[in-house]
């Protein structure tokens, strides 16, 4: 696997980032800790590193060498300037995981901005789990190297439990963003009589798009 690799390096945003870490959830768990810029001021109960190189660098804030992708804790809040790369892989594990109750992530600007508003697959599924709220946008010259893209500061605090059926339901009417609802059920499962179309919930929307597919329980 390719390693896309941007680290945090302006003092203010590693500061910014740092104060929206809860100190009354542990562990802490950072992700993708680098050479530790970020590290030296949470100070993290757990450290997952992908990258041996970086062990010096580590070595005091209990470092697993594991990959973000399948990660090797239960509980706890996360904090990680995430690689982009692994985004969506990384947000379909962590969504499982019920007890890891909040996030403090750097990402993508645009992953983001389509999390808040498009009617996909992975941006029902967060907004059904998460409540999510954007912080401070992060220029590329505040990384190095810098990337090519702007970054944001993001926080999500776990509402609601991981359900498998609600994820089935969400994946498969996502696929056919443009249908009306009461049309997608014949193919995932439902029944429903709205007219509206699967591209016309916002994201935010995905208790009324679930009650209208006849999934009241949620």
């Amino acid at each position: 696997m390719k390693l896309s690799q941007n680290f945090l390096i302006d003092k203010f945003f590693v500061s910014k980032f740092s104060s929206y870490v809860k100190n009354d959830i542990k562990p802490v768990v950072e992700v993708g800790c680098g050479k530790g810029n970020i590290s030296k001021v949470i100070n993290p109960d757990l450290c997952i590193e992908i990258d041996d190189k970086f062990i010096k660098y580590l070595r005091a804030y209990n470092l697993i060498i594991a990959d973000a992708r399948f990660l090797p804790i239960k509980r706890g809040q996360i904090v990680s300037s995430l690689p982009y790369s692994i985004t969506e892989d990384f947000f379909l594990e962590v969504s499982k995981l019920d007890q890891v109750i909040s996030l403090v992530l750097i990402l993508q600007k645009d992953f983001i901005d389509k999390i808040l508003n498009y009617a996909t697959y992975i941006s029902f599924l967060l907004n059904y789990i998460f409540d999510i709220k954007t912080h401070e946008v992060i220029p590329p010259s505040a990384f190095t190297p810098s990337p090519k893209v702007y970054s944001i500061i993001v926080t999500f605090m776990r509402k609601r439990a991981y359900n498998a059926k609600v994820d089935e339901y969400l994946k498969c009417v996502s696929r056919f963003r443009n249908k009306k609802l009461k049309n997608v059920g014949e193919y995932c499962g439902f029944i429903s009589n709205s007219e509206k179309r699967v591209r016309e919930f916002k994201p935010c929307q995905v208790i009324e798009l679930l009650n209208l597919m006849g999934l009241n329980y949620v």
